[in-house]
Parts: C-alpha cells; structure tokens; sequence
C-alpha cells in the first residue's frame, strides 16, 4: 500500500495538537492586539482617575484643541473627567488631526482671541493676494 507523503505530513502536524489518548489542551484564541490594549489603556487610566475622585462630566458633545501651527486635535466623541480638588482634568477619545480651515464654520463660537488676532490676520492675507491678482489681470476688451 503506498503512503501519500502529504497525507503524511499533514496528519503529523495535526498530531502535535491532538495527541491520542492524550489531554486535550484548548488552543489560546488571538485577539486583535491593537483594541486589547486600548482597552487594557483605559481601564488603567480610569482606575487612576479614580485615585484622584476624578467626576465624570456629562453633556459634552466634542473637545478641539487648538495648536499653534494651525491644526486641531478634535475628539467627536470624548469623555471628560476632573477634580477639582487636585486641579486635574483628563479628555480622553479618539482624537482627528485635523486643519483649522476643514473645521469651520462650526467652531467660530469656540474661539478665543488669540484665534480671532489668526483669522483676522488670514482674512487680510487673502485680500491683499486678491489685489495683486487683479493687478497683474489681462485688462477687459472694450469694444468700439
């Protein structure tokens, strides 16, 4: 009777599992490593938090954090914990990098004034490259 080499091979590789007579071992499941220590990162800092008497703050929709090279960090869904006893206060969610000008117009009621000095600043930049297109502009034919 000939024996099938492959045959062979892959009833060996199984054996190494499943021994016969043997105790069954159940095989570790992989998890997606990535969301496990997200959440292993969570619980860890939600149980620090809770060192500090940290209170959830509640009917927060979104955080923007504005940076000075002109890019946000937006959290669309974010949970915001503090004390006010250690001056402590932690935003934590999934965070977007995201440009200033992608943003708007939703959060003109968000700015400060240092913000409002930047647009102020951009809105003039744009006028005076206006002017200086039209200066150099093909003048209009005029018919006779």
């Amino acid at each position: 009777m000939p024996i099938d080499q492959e045959k062979l091979a892959k009833l060996q590789k199984l054996s190494n599992t499943n021994k016969v007579g043997g105790t069954r071992r159940k095989t570790a499941k992989k998890t997606n490593s990535s969301s496990a220590a997200a959440a292993k990162d969570d619980t860890k800092l939600l149980s620090q938090l809770a060192k500090f008497k940290a209170v959830t703050l509640d009917n927060i929709a979104e955080a923007n954090f504005f940076k000075e090279d002109g890019t946000v960090t937006h959290f669309d869904r974010v949970g915001v914990q503090m004390s006010q006893e250690y001056n402590l206060t932690a935003v934590y969610g999934i965070a977007q990098e995201k440009k200033l000008d992608e943003m708007f117009p939703g959060i003109i009621p968000q700015l400060g004034a240092e913000a409002y000095m930047a647009l102020n600043q951009l809105n003039e930049a744009f006028k005076m490259a206006e002017k200086e297109e039209g200066k150099g502009a093909v003048p209009e034919l005029v018919e006779e």
